[in-house]
């Protein structure tokens, strides 16, 4: 019984040196990996941290940029996309016709959610002058709308209803063209006031 006592007792006083061993272990020769991230994106840049520190890589390359900085996006005031709708089709993306439209609509979209400031977006649809007034004016609130759905459909609800100018603000008559008549079919989107 005495020397299980004894046992029991030296175990008593090397468990706690055991157990710190173990756990210390691991950690030396450990060196931190936050010293050595890079940034995924471009090569050649460093991440930056969301206080606005650079990550700098003691073993890494030394001509590195300190930390990219981002350009301020500033979206135009006013864009005009010629989208070419198939016949009475009015359905952004799937009815337009030269897809390369539709390319600067999201470039713009991606401006607007970019900014700081949150901007409203009026969307106007114009028509050239093949029609009565009244049908182009229509025809115009058609494109208008379906453009403004694309739009709130990325994520951007800053727009404002739609509205159609017809053929109101045609550059060619009726007799004109139809390559020419073709600039007229147009829709507008233009910032107007800041949220």
């Amino acid at each position: 019984m005495r020397k299980t006592n004894k046992t029991l007792r030296a175990l008593g006083y090397t468990a706690p040196a055991i157990l710190t061993f173990a756990l210390v272990a691991p950690a030396i020769g450990y060196e931190s990996t936050d010293e050595n991230l890079w940034s995924a994106k471009k090569e050649g840049t460093a991440w930056t941290t969301r206080y606005g520190e650079c990550w700098k890589s003691k073993t890494g390359p030394r001509s590195l940029d300190p930390c990219a900085t981002v350009a301020e996006v500033t979206p135009p005031e006013e864009i005009t996309v010629h989208l070419n709708f198939e016949f009475n089709k009015f359905k952004v993306p799937d009815n337009i016709v030269n897809k390369g439209e539709i390319v600067k609509i999201d470039d713009y979209i991606a401006q607007l959610k970019a900014t700081p400031e949150k901007e409203r977006v009026t969307v106007v649809g114009h028509t050239d002058a093949k029609g009565s007034d009244k049908y182009n004016m229509k025809l115009g609130m058609r494109r208008a709308e379906a453009v403004r759905k694309y739009i709130t459909d990325r994520g951007y609800s800053h727009v404002a209803p739609a509205e159609s100018r017809g053929e109101m603000d045609a550059k060619y008559p009726e007799t004109a063209p139809a390559i020419q008549r073709l600039e007229d079919r147009r829709v507008t989107l233009s910032k107007t006031t800041r949220l």
